[in-house]
């Protein structure tokens, strides 16, 4: 009898510990579904995340290169401004039409602002590109336009000089406007 006893309680300890580890080995294995199933989440994930990031890269892209060239559009008028602010007195004007100024500044400098093609120049060299309207006003004391004002060797009529420029990035454009009073007219 006690034989028979301690072979059913071997059985019995055998059947119990065989159950626990199937159940243990079950479920820690992945089935295929659920390793497709993640694989899919995540390349839909990515995809989306990876659009938004490209947005954002070509946003970045286009306002940086727009800023750029408003930077060095107010940058070359700025300069101009201050250099012609600079001009030597009302007998060193030598050329002012709509797209061209020439003048003697007070260091006896000739200087020359023109445009040619899409940049702008002083004297030979570029002082801003990307310029798709550039134009000069000329006023009187009055603060009357002046259509043809007098040049060298006479003495000048103009008072104060409008500048404006539209410089180009791509589909975009910016105008920029400013007044200079030459401080020796």
């Amino acid at each position: 009898m006690c034989k028979k006893v301690f072979f059913q309680y071997s059985l019995y300890l055998y059947m119990t510990t065989q159950k626990k580890t199937s159940k243990k080995n079950s479920t820690k294995a992945v089935t295929l579904i659920e390793l497709i199933t993640v694989i899919v989440i995540v390349g839909i994930l990515t995809g989306i995340s990876s659009l938004y990031i490209r947005e954002t890269v070509n946003l970045w892209r286009f306002l940086s290169f727009r800023n750029e060239v408003i930077s060095q559009g107010r940058l070359a008028l700025m300069r101009m401004s201050r250099e012609i602010r600079q001009m030597r007195d009302a007998d060193s004007l030598a050329a002012a039409s709509a797209w061209q100024l020439q003048f003697t500044d007070t260091k006896s400098t000739s200087i020359s602002y023109q445009v040619s093609g899409n940049n702008l120049l002083r004297n030979t060299d570029i002082l801003a590109a990307g310029v798709n309207n550039f134009t000069f006003s000329y006023y009187n004391k009055t603060n009357q336009l002046i259509t043809t004002p007098l040049v060298a060797p006479t003495a000048t009529d103009v008072y104060r000089i409008d500048i404006n420029a539209t410089f180009q990035s791509g589909t975009q454009s910016k105008t920029i406007k400013t007044k200079v009073y030459p401080r020796n007219l």
